[in-house]
């Protein structure tokens, strides 16, 4: 999962890039995994369905977008705002790989990390989310600010292996 967020942009912020409401945007998204599902083409390659805690501490549903994912969106689009997106999320993922956007450990205040781990661990809590569900999102975000926890720090029980395995076979 942490390979993941470092290649991906989120959907709020392509949503910015192409001046377009993110609720508008997630509809496409969800239209067009329905066409590459429908195609026999792994959605997940291009969008990955995530959420984010909103202002008002709610979850709030958004998607990963990957580089194909991008070149999908910006082939969408035409005119001005096709080539201005193609730029822009060209040169975002051009700062990723070279390390610009990935904020280190040292800037990041400690009361920072907490504050979100906290926030998550309450929405978690409160959606009831699986214990190795939330810690697989502490992991995720520890990974991020480069905090680093044992590979065996998430236990995922048995029958959550099997399902994912069910699941990744169709």
């Amino acid at each position: 999962m942490n390979e993941l967020m470092r290649n991906t942009i989120t959907s709020m912020e392509v949503a910015r890039m192409i001046d377009k409401r993110h609720a508008d945007l997630l509809k496409d998204i969800r239209k067009y995994e329905k066409q590459l599902g429908e195609g026999k083409i792994s959605p997940s390659d291009f969008f990955t369905e995530s959420t984010y805690v909103s202002e008002q501490n709610k979850s709030v549903p958004c998607y990963l977008v990957t580089k194909k994912g991008c070149e999908f969106i910006a082939h969408k689009l035409t005119g001005q705002k096709g080539t201005e997106f193609t730029a822009r999320y060209i040169n975002r993922f051009h700062e990723m790989e070279e390390g610009i956007g990935i904020l280190s450990a040292e800037k990041i205040p400690v009361g920072e990390v907490a504050k979100l781990t906290n926030v998550m661990d309450r929405v978690a809590v409160r959606e009831n989310l699986a214990p190795h569900r939330i810690a697989a999102n502490f992991k995720t975000i520890c990974d991020q600010f480069g905090i680093r926890l044992t590979d065996d720090f998430v236990k995922v029980p048995e029958y959550e292996q099997m399902r994912f395995s069910t699941e990744m076979a169709q």
